[in-house]
């Protein structure tokens, strides 16, 4: 049956879920970077190798947003809950619903793409019909969480403000960004353009990150064995977040605006690099007691990753938005860094450290064990394979924008067949990792061993 009334269902769904959207992501990001650089032969009867990255690079994107992030995120995150509250879901049936949805909405958003239809631009390209079906998934996430943890008598977990910030505030910004309130789409005047910048900001900065950042402040006291070093740091990486959005107003630029509308993304840029220290730092002094002995553990070094590569994020979405920089970086594989690098690093390898230390609630009783569920040579060659790969894809991005900023007046696609090539084999290199997370996952979900007494997380 594909709906069951049984505890835990919803979260470990909404996670195979996103295991395998990110494992179609990572094979169009490749495909695409491949197609994109003459890697590949033009398509069968004079196709052009760029008809595949026009249909390829949208599902890397979407896959890896709306598949990934959002459904492991979600799906992390309630694990989460559960553990730190000890509470079922409010409506099992509901959740697990929500997931179907959510995965017939990207299905259909997809295959839309590969059949060449579009309704928007980048991150807002599916169908309508699969807009709709997505947001109206994302309201019964939002609505099942929001009664569970209506129903708690401590006080909420940090980790649990996260997901409910997350859940919120894409309920706002998804239906603006994508148009999806007017038939005719956004339009291409300034309003149009202005709501779709922050739109593209706000899908990564309070969506996949919060959720991301969400499951990293449970994993690093989890590890580590004693509360979160600070919950007034939690509380001002979480609201500081809600100023990228903001910094999507770089998307008018050249535009004939006043002055004070230019300059604002540049002030708000400077101003989102708090929240990104925030979080860095209280990850770091919550794990430094043991940070030795963490950094060789799966979950203790993909959290010591993401929160590095989140910094890096930060610090070129932070000066992107300067004129003296937009106006090298506009329209150059740069300006797409910025973000790629939250998505397919940052957040990514938290949800990652989240996946490791949350294991055996995979498990029914969803309880902690005595002995890892993963074997040391699976998880080294996961972290390692995924962490190399996302560093030559990051490498390859600054080297295309590189290229393209120097270059500019007379520029050759041919010239960034390195950058191209870089990216393919970080992509693929990455794909392949995720083959030893699918191992691990599976075999976390059956494995038959004795459990402890769950451990509780409480507020510090």
């Amino acid at each position: 049956m594909l709906i069951r009334d049984q505890a835990g269902r919803t979260a470990r769904l909404l996670l195979y879920s996103g295991i395998g959207w990110l494992c179609v992501a990572a094979a169009a990001g490749a495909g695409a970077a491949l197609a994109a650089g003459g890697f590949v032969p033009a398509a069968a009867g004079g196709g052009a190798p760029w008809a595949f990255v026009r249909l390829l690079q949208p599902v890397f994107l979407n896959a890896l947003v709306f598949g990934w992030a959002a459904m492991a995120g979600v799906g992390v995150a309630l694990l989460v809950m559960h553990r730190t509250h000890g509470t079922a879901l409010h409506s099992e049936p509901l959740g697990q619903l929500a997931v179907w949805v959510w995965n017939a909405a990207n299905g259909a958003g997809i295959a839309g793409l590969g059949l060449g239809l579009r309704a928007g631009g980048p991150l807002a390209e599916y169908i309508w019909p699969a807009k709709l079906a997505w947001f109206l998934g994302l309201l019964l996430v939002l609505y099942n969480v929001a009664r569970t943890l209506s129903r708690t008598r401590q006080p909420l977990y940090v980790s649990d403000w996260y997901l409910l910030a997350a859940l919120a505030w894409t309920a706002v910004v998804y239906p603006l960004g994508t148009g999806l309130w007017l038939p005719e789409g956004l339009g291409s005047g300034p309003m149009g353009a202005l709501l779709y910048g922050m739109y593209t900001q706000g899908i990564v900065w309070l969506w996949a990150v919060p959720l991301a950042l969400g499951a990293a402040l449970y994993v690093a006291p989890s590890i580590a064995g004693h509360p979160l070093y600070s919950g007034k740091l939690a509380q001002l990486g979480l609201w500081g977040l809600a100023l990228y959005a903001g910094t999507g107003i770089q998307r008018l630029w050249g535009a004939s605006l006043p002055g004070w509308v230019q300059a604002l993304p540049a002030a708000l840029g400077a101003l989102t690099l708090v929240p990104a220290l925030a979080a860095a730092a209280n990850l770091h002094h919550t794990v430094r007691p043991r940070w030795a002995a963490l950094a060789g553990t799966p979950a203790g070094r993909f959290l010591q990753l993401g929160s590095g590569l989140l910094v890096l994020a930060a610090v070129q979405a932070a000066i992107e938005p300067l004129g003296i920089v937009q106006s090298r970086i506009h329209a150059t594989q740069w300006a797409a860094a910025a973000p790629l690098t939250a998505l397919l690093g940052g957040a990514t390898f938290l949800l990652f450290a989240g996946v490791y230390e949350l294991l055996p609630m995979l498990r029914r009783p969803a309880d902690r064990l005595q002995a890892p569920l993963y074997g040391p040579r699976a998880a080294r060659w996961h972290a390692g394979a995924s962490s190399l790969g996302v560093v030559l894809f990051v490498a390859g991005l600054w080297l295309g924008g590189t290229l393209q900023a120097v270059q500019r007046a007379a520029f050759s696609p041919a010239a960034l067949q390195p950058a191209l090539a870089l990216q393919a084999a970080g992509l693929a290199l990455f794909l392949v990792a995720q083959v030893f997370l699918v191992y691990t996952v599976a075999r976390a979900a059956v494995a038959p061993r004795e459990v402890q007494l769950p451990v509780t997380i409480t507020y510090p």
